[in-house]
């Protein structure tokens, strides 16, 4: 049976989510990054959480976890 994959967090941009895949992926996760081309390439820019950051459903919580320490690990501007 396969794995079900769920989204994680969304993105205006590839950058920022390609970020969190690494991290993620750094610390033992698998994730995966959704980008939807076809409407960028219309629109010429990526609209509100066109680009998505997707992990197996059994780590989402150590998903979140992770992104939400890494998160207040940011130092405010």
């Amino acid at each position: 049976m396969p794995e079900k994959t769920t989204v994680l967090a969304k993105f205006n941009n590839p950058y920022e989510a390609h970020i969190l895949r690494g991290m993620l992926e750094a610390n033992g996760i698998i994730a995966g990054v959704l980008e939807d081309t076809t409407a960028t390439a219309l629109v010429g820019n990526y609209k509100q959480g066109m680009v998505r950051v997707i992990v197996l459903e059994e780590d989402l919580d150590r998903a979140r976890a992770l992104m939400n320490e890494a998160c207040q690990a940011q130092p405010d501007e």
